[in-house]
Formats: C-alpha cells, structure tokens, sequence
C-alpha cells in the first residue's frame, strides 16, 4: 500500500515517533510540532494513500484497519521501525488507536487528538463534513493569498475545524489548502468509513491519552465523542478555547501532550 514517511532525525537513537493526519490533510499538518518533537524523538510524519505525495491505489483497502495495518508494515519495510509511538489527528487518531490494537507489542504509546470512530453506529452520509473545504480548497488553491486575505473565503474554509481561524498564519492555510486540493484519497478513504466506528480493544499495557478542544464542532460532543467507545484506561483530557485541529492553535501544549503520553 502507498504510503509515505516524511523523516525528521537529530539523533538516530531516539524512539520514533509516528503522526498521522487526518482526512483530506498531509504529513505537513505537524510542521509546527516539529521543533519542540525533535529533541526527543525520530519523528516520522506520514502521508497516507492519495495525500501528499503517496499515491492511491483503489483496489487496496483503505479503512483505519487496514491502514493501521499497512503503516505497521511499511515503517518495518521501509524504515526499519519495529517500535513506535503514535499520534494522530481526527482520522489519523483513529488508525493510531486501532495500530495500537492490532500490535501491542510494537506500539509503546497512543496520543489521539479529536480522534474520529468514537460514534455510535457510523458515517452514512455520501459525504463527510469537510466536503465543501474540500470544495473550496480545490477552487481557492489558484489565488491563496486574495483566499487568505478575504475573511469570508477563509472563514468558510476554517472556521468548523478552528474557531481561532482568525489566527491561523498563511503557511499553514497555504499547506494544508493545497492538502486538501490535491488529496485524490479523500473520497475513496471516506466511502471505506461507512457505518465504521472505532471498537477494537487496546492492552492497559499501551498509554493512552485522547484529547478533544471543547469547542470541537467537526466531531462534536456527545455523538463523536462517546467515551464507551475510547479504551477504558485512557487518559481523556478536554481542552479549553479549543476545536478540531489542536496542534494548529496550541502546538507547544500539543506537543506536551504527546511527550507526557510517551515519555510516562
């Protein structure tokens, strides 16, 4: 399966660490994370199938199992990572929860940031909530600086995974339009999610930590945020003055949250 890492190393020695992103998104998600990661891990961003620069192969299964799957394989494969931590973002949490699942003895420890699955039942809409980001995103990518500068266009694209869109920096509103622009995946992984929620069992072995902004409206409290759904020893923490996409409005505490996960 087409899967790409996008490695960040200091230190050989240290332990890898693995981030997911999200749907329509790219391994660039975490560029702010980076510098304060560094210093304590081999951090590992990936692109998933049909994001960034991976391809997409359609005829491959693409759901979280799957993916979890395919990641586990590759970073072995590819990287020769046989232990890892992990963090996700939305979609990309839910793979990390299920990574951990399906391969306790290779996953050390899961940070889930405003995981998707934690629903009842599943998705049954054709498309997913981020559809006319998407939309937009793919119009947008042709005039990003008039985008950004115009309130409107860039609340439309923002203002449901941030209610601090206001502040989000050009770099990141340019990386992650052109994401979403060219994520051939995002319709194909989408379909794969239908009525599909996250119920696999993590050993207590395994730290856990899911957090969710309190202002989460792209996987809003309760329905998404079911915590019968979340391993019983997680540590389940809510942010304040927070949304969808932590790591863009707080990536120092976003960052502590991923070290004090791990790092336990």
């Amino acid at each position: 399966m087409p899967i790409h890492a996008h490695v960040h190393r200091k230190k050989k020695e240290l332990p890898a660490l693995v981030l997911v992103h999200g749907l329509g998104s790219a391994g660039n998600i975490w560029k702010l994370l980076l510098k304060g990661l560094e210093n304590y891990f081999v951090v590992y961003a990936l692109d998933l199938p049909g994001h960034g620069i991976a391809p997409l192969d359609e005829n491959e299964a693409l759901d979280p199992k799957a993916m979890a799957s395919a990641l586990t394989q590759y970073l072995d494969q590819e990287h020769g990572v046989k232990e890892f931590h992990i963090a996700g973002n939305s979609l990309g949490a839910w793979i990390a929860l299920e990574t951990a699942a399906m391969f306790p003895d290779r996953v050390r420890s899961v940070t889930a940031l405003a995981p998707a699955g934690l629903w009842e039942g599943g998705p049954t809409t054709k498309y997913p909530p981020t559809i006319v980001a998407r939309i937009l995103a793919k119009i947008s990518q042709y005039f990003l600086r008039v985008a950004y500068r115009t309130p409107p266009l860039k609340a439309v694209g923002y203002k449901k995974i941030t209610h601090l869109w206001r502040d989000l920096s050009y770099e990141t509103c340019k990386d992650s339009v052109l994401a979403m622009a060219h994520s051939i995946g995002f319709m194909p992984m989408w379909r794969q999610l239908k009525l599909k929620n996250f119920s696999s069992k993590i050993q207590k072995s395994v730290p856990v930590s899911v957090i969710f902004g309190d202002g989460d409206l792209t996987l809003p409290n309760p329905e998404a945020q079911l915590r019968s759904r979340a391993p019983e020893h997680a540590n389940w923490v809510v942010v304040e003055n927070c949304a969808h996409v932590i790591m863009w409005n707080y990536p120092d505490l976003t960052v502590n949250y991923i070290k004090e996960t791990a790092l336990v």
